[in-house]
């Protein structure tokens, strides 16, 4: 069995830490990612990195700065990621690129180097709305809307911003789904399900 990729690895960006404070957060994420945020103890990051915890509060105020830190950057390279497999799916076309999303989908869902969403898990682990970690992870979904309702309006289709939430309810929901269920082809699913609401708003 091979070496478990770090997410910089899945997400293709680039070669090793450039200082002490990328080592950290490198370490982290992975860290949380594969354990959750409260199974991970400050101690273990610093032990794995190799480093004191003077060093540590050189670059971080404190742990939870350090995880909302690590929501904030994986959310900027998944969702990089995310839209450089759409687009080599799909190009340019507004209506092909809704529905790749779909397909790259399936893809991650049966890579087995996936272990779910992490901004789902930092929701659960962080359930107060006014926590920041919650905060950030409630953003990757925001953002993600916007940017499939921009898609959305450039299809053409009656309401962008009705389509762009149906789209987030169904990528999420099927998420879920596979957490639950362990069913690696869900995303197809979702894929019929979306191909039918996008026949219904586009004009006649």
């Amino acid at each position: 069995m091979g070496k478990v990729p770090t997410a910089v690895e899945l997400f293709g960006r680039g070669a090793e830490p450039r200082d002490t404070r990328e080592r950290i957060l490198h370490v982290a994420l992975d860290l949380f990612y594969g354990n959750g945020f409260h199974a991970v103890g400050l101690d273990r990051i610093l032990a794995e990195v190799g480093v004191t915890k003077t060093t540590f509060y050189n670059h971080f105020p404190s742990r939870e700065d350090l995880v909302l830190e690590c929501v904030k950057v994986r959310d900027v390279w998944e969702r990089e990621a995310f839209e450089r497999a759409v687009r080599a799916r799909a190009g340019y076309d507004p209506r092909a690129l809704l529905l790749a999303i779909f397909d790259v989908m399936d893809d991650w869902f049966n890579d087995p180097r996936y272990r779910g969403c992490l901004f789902i898990a930092a929701s659960a682990e962080f359930p107060s709305r006014q926590d920041p970690v919650h905060k950030a992870a409630a953003q990757h979904f925001a953002s993600m809307e916007e940017q499939i309702r921009l898609m959305a309006e450039a299809a053409g289709v009656e309401d962008p911003a009705a389509l762009a939430t149906s789209w987030v309810l169904l990528l999420e929901g099927a998420v879920t789904y596979r957490l639950v269920t362990g069913d690696d082809s869900v995303a197809k699913s979702a894929k019929v399900v979306a191909e039918q609401l996008l026949a219904a708003q586009l004009p006649a």
